[in-house]
């Protein structure tokens, strides 16, 4: 593999991960205005661009630049996810405030239960 290969490879990587937080962007707004079906849309879309992420992912490695700015991207779909998961199945919410108590948990109360 050349060089140029490598890198152009990174980048399409680096270009998926920003493509799959852009559509996680859409499918919030899309699951704060109730358009679930846009929601499942934009899901579908998803699937298919992690599918290409995982094959990808396999031959690419990253430098801690590329790295750091895949984890920044992978941390704000996962904000995005968790979002819309609340809107769409609010009583997860519900039941988390009555078996831990108080506000809804962030993961440090369960670890502690």
């Amino acid at each position: 593999m050349t060089i140029a290969f490598v890198e152009s490879e990174i980048t399409r990587l680096i270009g998926l991960y920003t493509a799959i937080e852009r559509a996680s962007d859409d499918m919030l707004s899309a699951a704060l205005q109730s358009d679930w079906d846009a929601v499942n849309t934009v899901q579908a879309q998803c699937a298919l661009l992690i599918e290409q992420v995982r094959r990808l992912n396999a031959r690419v490695v990253l430098s801690r630049k590329d790295q750091s700015a895949k984890m920044k991207l992978m941390r704000q779909i996962v904000q995005n996810e968790a979002h819309v998961r609340r809107l769409a199945y609010p009583w997860t919410e519900r039941s988390d405030t009555m078996i831990f108590g108080g506000a809804p948990s962030t993961g440090e109360s369960q670890q502690a239960a």
